[in-house]
C-alpha cells in the first residue's frame, strides 16, 4: 500500500466567498442606513409638528383667556373695544396681583395686531397709559398670512324697538365692522389664514355680565391728640382735658 504524499489542503476563503460576504454586508449596511436615516427625518417632523402644534395651544389659549375677559372699561382709544384691518384692543379683568402687591390693578389693557407676519400680544401695566409709554409684546403666533374679524351683536332694546318701528331689522347679527364706542361685542369670530395649518376659524364668547371698576377708598387718618379740638355740642370743652 502506497501512502499519499500530497500536502494537506489549508482550511480558509476563496476570493469569490469574500466578495461575496462583502457585497452583503454592504447591502445589508445601506438598508440599515436607509432606515436609521428614515427614523431620524419622522423623529423630527414629528418634534415640529409637536412644536408647531403646542404654539397653536399655547396662541388659542391666550385668546380665548383675553377676549372672555374682556369688561367695558375704555382704553387708550376711547373706546371698550377697537378694531380695525390688523389690529384690535379692549381691556381685560382678572390679571392676578395677590393682595395688591404689585402697583397697578387687575385690569390689563390689550392689544393684538399684525406685525411682520406675526401675531403679536401687546399689553400695558395701566390702564390710562401716556403716548409715550411702550407697549411690552411677545409674538404668540407665527407666519400668519391674515386676519378677519367678525362681530355678534345684540341691540339694546329701545334701539330695537325704533329698527322693528321703522320697519328695520332689530334682532341679533353678526357685523364686519364695530363702531360701538360704548358697547362689547356679545362675541368675536377670528379667522387667521397662517403657512402651517391654513385657515384657522375660531368663535369667542364674551363674559359680559355688570362690571364696576374699584375704586381704593380714602384712608381715614386719625386726629392728632397734641392739637385741640373745637367745642362740639358733645364736646364743650374743646381739647381740653
Amino acid at each position: 500500500m502506497r501512502r499519499s504524499c500530497s500536502a494537506p489542503r489549508n482550511g480558509g476563503f476563496t476570493l469569490v466567498e469574500v466578495l461575496v460576504t462583502m457585497a452583503i454586508f454592504a447591502i445589508i449596511g445601506v438598508a440599515a442606513s436607509s432606515i436609521v436615516n428614515s427614523m431620524m427625518r419622522t423623529s423630527e417632523q414629528s418634534e415640529s409638528a409637536i412644536k408647531d402644534l403646542q404654539q397653536l395651544q399655547y396662541s388659542m389659549l391666550t385668546l380665548e383667556r383675553d377676549i372672555r375677559s374682556m369688561v367695558p372699561r375704555k382704553n387708550a382709544t376711547g373706546r371698550f373695544f377697537f378694531a380695525d384691518d390688523e389690529r384690535f384692543a379692549f381691556v381685560r379683568n382678572s390679571w392676578l396681583n395677590p393682595g395688591a402687591m404689585l402697583p397697578r390693578s387687575e385690569l390689563e389693557p390689550v392689544a393684538y395686531l399684525l406685525n411682520d407676519g406675526n401675531l403679536v400680544r401687546e399689553n400695558f401695566y395701566y390702564v390710562d397709559v401716556s403716548a409715550s409709554e411702550d407697549a411690552k409684546s411677545r409674538i404668540i403666533f407665527e407666519d400668519v398670512e391674515s386676519m378677519e374679524l367678525m362681530f355678534y351683536r345684540r341691540p339694546p332694546a329701545d334701539e330695537a324697538r325704533n329698527n322693528a318701528g321703522a320697519g328695520a331689522a332689530g334682532s341679533d347679527e353678526w357685523l364686519e365692522e364695530w363702531d360701538f364706542a360704548n358697547e362689547l361685542p356679545l362675541a368675536i369670530e377670528l379667522t387667521l389664514v397662517t403657512e402651517r395649518w391654513g385657515r384657522i376659524q375660531r368663535v369667542f364668547t364674551i363674559n359680559g355680565g355688570d362690571f364696576t371698576e374699584q375704586v381704593p377708598e380714602p384712608i381715614e387718618q386719625n386726629p392728632d391728640e397734641n392739637n385741640p379740638q373745637p367745642d362740639t355740642p358733645d364736646n364743650p370743652n374743646g381739647g381740653e382735658g
